[in-house]
């Protein structure tokens, strides 16, 4: 079994919790628009159950994002602390030299902040466009079916910016691998190049990004607008007005999250291939007949 499996598959209940409390906190973040008309449109009819609805969900949003926090400040730096060791052990075995260790130990602690920062920030983009896409249509169809034909061209170039970045990050991660060695015992030339070649892939992807991210505003500005005068042109409740804007703004709000995310899936792909090649023996790939 390879140490990635090995120890996702030790920290899978961890990561269940986690990932199932980030899941509560989104569902909850997603009704704030709600609760915020419904409190507006409440209070201009001088009824205060509008007002405990949103405190409600906002203390229970609060109470829940401290338990999490809490638990991810110990999950993962557990789950850190075990793969680098594994990691180092089995590769000091199997004669691997320290500068190469070192660059796969960072590669491992990337990957492990994959798990802790951008799939919750994975979770929480897929709410905000599928979840307020969900609000829209319950608020208004045809403005739903709008904003949902608006996600299919930023599909397509959050598809290209993937592609991409995924051969940019394997050039970066070549370099981490090597980074020690080139700082330790590397020529001022050598390390001069090294560290041009990781500022230029920093600006491919950059530059990639750039271009992805200003056809996606444009493409968000033209959904505003439509919005706005959607919104007001009917003459709906000003909570339900602003409910269903926040909508729209989260579901662009989304747009945004989505490149960064993609980037670092493709990085994490290549991390995996890498970590991949490190087999652990556990109770589980031994043999039957050689168990104890």
């Amino acid at each position: 079994m390879t140490i990635v499996s090995t120890h996702i598959r030790r920290r899978r209940w961890s990561l269940a919790v986690t990932y199932g409390l980030v899941v509560v906190e989104n569902t909850l973040e997603l009704l704030y628009p709600f609760a915020i008309g419904l409190a507006v449109d409440t209070l201009l009819d001088g009824v205060w159950s509008g007002v405990i609805v949103f405190a409600s969900i906002a203390l229970s949003h609060t109470a829940v994002s401290f338990v999490r926090q809490r638990h991810d400040a110990r999950a993962f730096a557990t789950f850190s602390q075990e793969i680098a060791t594994d990691l180092v052990a089995h590769q000091r075995d199997e004669g691997i030299a320290t500068t190469t260790i070192v660059g796969r130990t960072q590669l491992a602690a990337e990957y492990v902040g994959f798990l802790e920062r951008d799939v919750p920030l994975a979770i929480t983009a897929v709410f905000a466009v599928f979840g307020s896409l969900v609000m829209l249509f319950i608020y208004d169809p045809v403005l739903g079916a709008v904003a949902a034909a608006v996600a299919l061209p930023v599909a397509l170039l959050n598809r290209r910016l993937m592609r991409r970045s995924r051969g940019i990050y394997r050039h970066l991660n070549d370099q981490a691998e090597v980074e020690v060695a080139v700082i330790g015992t590397g020529t001022r030339d050598e390390v001069r190049r090294h560290f041009g070649i990781v500022g230029r892939q920093w600006v491919r992807l950059s530059d990639v990004e750039a271009a992805s991210w200003s056809v996606v505003e444009v493409i968000a500005t033209g959904l505003a607008v439509f919005a706005l005068i959607r919104t007001t042109d009917g003459g709906a409740d000003v909570g339900t007005i602003f409910a269903t804007i926040a909508y729209v703004w989260a579901y662009i709000g989304g747009f945004d999250q989505i490149p960064g995310v993609l980037q670092r899936m493709a990085s994490l792909g290549d991390i995996r291939r890498r970590l991949d090649g490190i087999r652990l023996t556990t109770p589980e790939d031994t043999p039957p007949s050689l168990r104890s």
